[in-house]
C-alpha cells in the first residue's frame, strides 16, 4: 500500500489581490490534502525557498507587472525541482516572453477561471502526469 504524502505548495499573491484570496479559499475547500503556505511578496518567497529542506512541490505566483517577473528571474535557481504556475496580468508578447523564461508548468491569466489552476494542482498531486515540462 502506497502512502501519499501531503503535497506542499506556496501561494504568492499580494495582499491586495482578491483573486489570490479566492484561490486560497478554493484550494482549501477542494484540495484539502494539499499543504499550503501563503506569502505576499517575492522577497518573502525568496526567504521561504532559502530554507533547507523546504520540500515545496509547486509555487503559484500572481504576477502584477513585468518588474515582478524580472525579480523572479533572479531567483530562477531556487525554483529547481519545483513546478511553477504563473498567473499573468495580460497576454502581451513582452509579459509572455518573460514568463516563459521561468519555465512554468502552467500559465493562467487574471481573467481566467481559477478552477483551471486547482485542476492542474489536482493532477500534479494525484500523479496523473509524471512529467511536467521535462521535470519528474
Amino acid at each position: 500500500m502506497r502512502i501519499q504524502k501531503k503535497m506542499k505548495i506556496i501561494l504568492c499573491a499580494d495582499d491586495s489581490e482578491p483573486l489570490g484570496k479566492n484561490l486560497e479559499r478554493l484550494i482549501q475547500k477542494q484540495l484539502s490534502k494539499i499543504q499550503m503556505d501563503t506569502v505576499s511578496s517575492i522577497s518573502d518567497l525568496s526567504r521561504k525557498l532559502c530554507r533547507p529542506l523546504n520540500r515545496i512541490s509547486v509555487i503559484v505566483i500572481f504576477v502584477r507587472c513585468e518588474n515582478d517577473i524580472r525579480k523572479l528571474l533572479t531567483l530562477k535557481l531556487l525554483f529547481d525541482n519545483i513546478r511553477l504556475i504563473l498567473v499573468l496580468p495580460d497576454r502581451t508578447r513582452q509579459m509572455m516572453g518573460l514568463g516563459l523564461q521561468l519555465n512554468p508548468c502552467f500559465i493562467s491569466f487574471l481573467e481566467n477561471d481559477l478552477l483551471d489552476i486547482t485542476s492542474v494542482l489536482e493532477k500534479i498531486h494525484s500523479g496523473q502526469r509524471k512529467q511536467w515540462n521535462g521535470r519528474e
